[in-house]
C-alpha cells in the first residue's frame, strides 16, 4: 500500500512540475495564406527563426493559401486570443478587401488586433526597353494620343498595383485598361515582350530587369524617392496629386488577446527585423523593415482605407 501511495505521489509532483512546461511550449504558428516560397512565406520565416530563440518558444510558419489570404485571416480569427496564433497578412487584406469583397468573412478592425508593421516595399511604373517613353510625362502623353492601347498590366484584379493604376487615371484625366495577370511572372513575361505598354509593379521585381536594360521604370509612388532608385522621381515630385503608396503587410493576432501579450510580440518582432541577417535578406528583396505599435499599424490600415475607397469604387471591380 505504502509503495503505491509513494508512486501516486510522485506521478502528481511529475505532472505539477511538467505541466506549466508543457504549456509554455505550446508553439508559436505564424499563418501565411500565401504558398510557401512567396514574400511573405519568406518573412513569415525568417520570424520563426528569430522568434523561436527570442521568446523561448517553439514557432512554426503554417501555409493555409485559399481565396486571396482570407482562409487564413479567417482561420486566426476563430483561434485563441492567447497570442500563439497569428496571420501574415497582406495589407490588401486590411484595406481593399473590405471594399472589394461584398462576403470577406472578417472585419480587419473588430476580428483583428494588429501586432506589428511588416516591411514594406515601393512601388513603380514601368514600360518596356522599346518603349518611347524616357519619363512618367512621355508616357502619359502617349496614352492620351492613343487611349486604345492604353494598357497597363498588374499580377492581379483586385490587387494595390490595380487601384494605383485606377487612382493615376483619376488624377491625369487619361483613361487606362487595366489587365489582371496570374502573378508577377506573367506580368513581367508580357512587359518584356512589349505584350503590354506599361506594368504596375513592386520595384523589387523589375530592378534586375533595369539593370539588364529590358525595362524601364519611369516613376514610383512611395513619399520619397526609392533608395534602390534614387534617379526615379516619385509621382509626387512630377505634381500629381495622388496620395502615396507603398505595398506592406502586418501581423495580427485574434481580437482580445491581452494587451500584455501584443507588447511582448511588437517588441520581439521589431527586434528581429532589425538583425542584421534579416535586413540583407529583405534588401535583397527590395524590402524595407521599418518600427512600428500596435496602434500605428492599426492607425495605417484605416487610413489607407479611406484612401483607396473612391479608386475602388471608380473602378467598378468587385470580386464578388
Amino acid at each position: 500500500m505504502i509503495p503505491t501511495l509513494i508512486r501516486r505521489a510522485s506521478l502528481a509532483l511529475l505532472f505539477a512540475v511538467t505541466a506549466p512546461t508543457a504549456q509554455a511550449q505550446e508553439p508559436l504558428k505564424l499563418v501565411v495564406g500565401l504558398p510557401a516560397g512567396g514574400n511573405f512565406d519568406i518573412i513569415a520565416r525568417l520570424l520563426a527563426d528569430k522568434l523561436r530563440v527570442s521568446l523561448n518558444q517553439p514557432a512554426i510558419v503554417e501555409n493555409r493559401p485559399g481565396a486571396q489570404a482570407r482562409l487564413a485571416i479567417q482561420h486566426v480569427k476563430a483561434a485563441a486570443p492567447d497570442g500563439n496564433t497569428l496571420v501574415v497578412a497582406p495589407g490588401a487584406t486590411i484595406y481593399l478587401y473590405p471594399h472589394v469583397f461584398k462576403q470577406l468573412g472578417y472585419d480587419p478592425f473588430i476580428d483583428l488586433a494588429p501586432v506589428a508593421k511588416l516591411p514594406t516595399w515601393e512601388l513603380g511604373l514601368a514600360v518596356p526597353a522599346s518603349s518611347p517613353a524616357r519619363s512618367l510625362q512621355d508616357f502619359l502623353a502617349w496614352a492620351k494620343a492613343h487611349p486604345a492601347a492604353a494598357f497597363y498590366g498588374t499580377p492581379s484584379a483586385g490587387s494595390i498595383q490595380h487601384f494605383l493604376g485606377v487612382s493615376l487615371s483619376q488624377t491625369t484625366g487619361i483613361r487606362m485598361e487595366h489587365i489582371g495577370y496570374k502573378g508577377a511572372a506573367e506580368v513581367i513575361t508580357a512587359l518584356v515582350g512589349a505584350q503590354i505598354p506599361a506594368a504596375i509593379l513592386n520595384i523589387g521585381e523589375m530592378l534586375n530587369l533595369q539593370q539588364a536594360g529590358k525595362v524601364r521604370i519611369l516613376a514610383t509612388f512611395g513619399s520619397q524617392r526609392a533608395a534602390e532608385l534614387p534617379d526615379v522621381p516619385t509621382a509626387a515630385e512630377l505634381g500629381l496629386r495622388m496620395g502615396p503608396a507603398q505595398g506592406w503587410g502586418g501581423i495580427y493576432a485574434p481580437a482580445r488577446t491581452p494587451d500584455a501579450r501584443i507588447a511582448q510580440l511588437n517588441a520581439a518582432i521589431v527586434r528581429a527585423l532589425k538583425e542584421p541577417d534579416v535586413r540583407a535578406k529583405l534588401a535583397q528583396m527590395g524590402m524595407t523593415p521599418v518600427d512600428s505599435t500596435p496602434r500605428q499599424l492599426d492607425e495605417q490600415g484605416r487610413r489607407e482605407l479611406e484612401q483607396w475607397r473612391q479608386a475602388v469604387q471608380a473602378s467598378g471591380f468587385s470580386a464578388d
